[in-house]
């Protein structure tokens, strides 16, 4: 058993992240492939809205309390926990017996372990990494998501026509899970936690107090470092959310089908279109800690923004294969920019910009929000999209896109220099 951060290797953290990652991708991408196969294509939208969003809303519920859980319990009995959690819910979403108010209850279960995995996780690797190699590190999260939502995909289509295959996509699920226990074996608790709880301990010992467990939401509140990190990381769910990401996936088959492509040839663009989600992020991983987190947060917003204004443009101006052409350009060049900055840089930003003492509770708060701005995205987007169309959609995401890039140029601290003793304002 390894008991120091400098004995634990680069390949151990990064499969913490690996799998972790998986859980999450995986989980939340398959169920686009399941909604086509036979048994659960039939459902009306609002079933299949109930079916999709269950596992967001259990991701919610698990940012909440992988917070406090985390801060109570250390890091590694959580990443134990939500990984049988996950394969509960993949295993029993799998092997019940078929029904929509059956199979929802697993998908809560599941949605608990995939919101915790975005917090403990990558907190754990930000707690054991060597400051070097903190962000390439934490990179690794948002690839691991982007090759689980490839990997789904993948799968949904080579077993779209076989009777039941949704079993076999959820019961896959499964692999990861199994894949994060056998790991935990061989690495150990977070050191950063266990000197933390001991000053904690102490200065109980010392003021003659009983152990409380932690920070709470109001003392995180009166701190103006608490204020300061909720407030930018708020932004940061914002721009992680709400500038158009779910939006450009979701229309890609119509912007497919726009520029010629029909049949089975929309279902292969789209796993082409995953598939360059992830060279995406690997970019991401070669740049984070060379040119910093601020700089690459910014050129990913810049990026996202023009993409948004300039399609919701086209969508006002140009119709017919020419918009489709173009869409398929700026679709590509939006999913990039999105991996470079906004999509990677959200789970290891929401963990640097706190103070130590507020880390696990701060980025549980803010994995939460960034889940109900995805939750009340879903729900209202088909609406929102036949009440003001396609353009006017894109104009609003372009315009979040500015107003975040503008907060985040003023505010953000360039967290690269936590690696240096970066300490958050107080």
């Amino acid at each position: 058993m390894i008991n120091s951060n400098s004995e634990l290797s680069s390949l151990r953290l990064s499969n913490i992240n690996i799998h972790g990652g998986l859980i999450f991708g995986y989980n939340t991408g398959v169920i686009a492939a399941v909604l086509t196969v036979k048994e659960w294509s039939g459902m009306n939208e609002i079933d299949k809205g109930f079916l999709t969003c269950s596992i967001l809303l259990g991701a919610m519920i698990g940012s909440l309390l992988a917070g406090f859980v985390t801060e109570r319990v250390g890091r590694k009995k959580p990443m134990y926990i939500l990984a049988v959690l996950s394969i509960v819910g993949a295993l029993g979403s799998a092997f019940v017996p078929h029904g929509l108010w059956i199979v929802i209850p697993f998908r809560l279960i599941l949605g608990i372990a995939v919101g915790s995995s975005g917090i403990v996780c990558p907190l754990y690797v930000g707690e054991m990494a060597s400051p070097e190699r903190k962000g390439t590190l934490g990179t690794v999260f948002q690839i691991a998501i982007t090759v689980g939502i490839l990997v789904g995909d993948v799968i949904g289509f080579s077993l779209k026509n076989v009777v039941y295959s949704y079993r076999i996509m959820f019961g896959l699920g499964a692999i990861p899970g199994v894949f994060l226990i056998a790991t935990l074996f061989f690495v150990p608790e977070s050191n950063v936690w266990i000197e933390k709880r001991n000053t904690q301990r102490n200065t109980l010992l010392l003021l003659n107090k009983d152990e409380t467990g932690g920070m709470g939401i109001k003392l995180l509140l009166s701190k103006p470092a608490g204020r300061f990190a909720l407030f930018i990381g708020s932004i940061l769910a914002i721009n992680n959310q709400l500038t158009g990401i779910n939006a450009f996936m979701y229309f890609s088959p119509s912007i497919f089908q726009q520029a010629g492509i029909s049949g089975n040839g929309i279902t292969i663009a789209t796993i082409c279109l995953v598939g360059w989600n992830v060279i995406s992020t690997l970019a991401a991983t070669f740049l984070i800690d060379r040119i910093g987190r601020k700089k690459l947060m910014v050129i990913s917003t810049v990026g996202m923004s023009i993409s948004c204004l300039t399609l919701a443009l086209l969508f006002t101006l140009v119709k017919g294969t020419v918009l489709g052409y173009l869409s398929v350009v700026l679709l590509f060049v939006f999913v990039f920019a999105f991996e470079l900055g906004a999509g990677p840089l959200f789970w290891i930003l929401v963990i640097e910009i706190f103070p130590e003492e507020m880390k696990d509770l701060g980025s549980s708060l803010l994995n939460a929000l960034q889940w109900i701005f995805n939750i009340a995205l879903s729900f209202s987007f088909l609406w929102l999209v036949s009440l003001i169309g396609q353009a006017a959609i894109f104009w609003i995401f372009g315009g979040i896109g500015i107003f975040c890039l503008v907060l985040v140029s003023i505010y953000l601290p360039d967290t690269q220099v936590v690696n240096q003793g970066y300490k958050p304002i107080d």
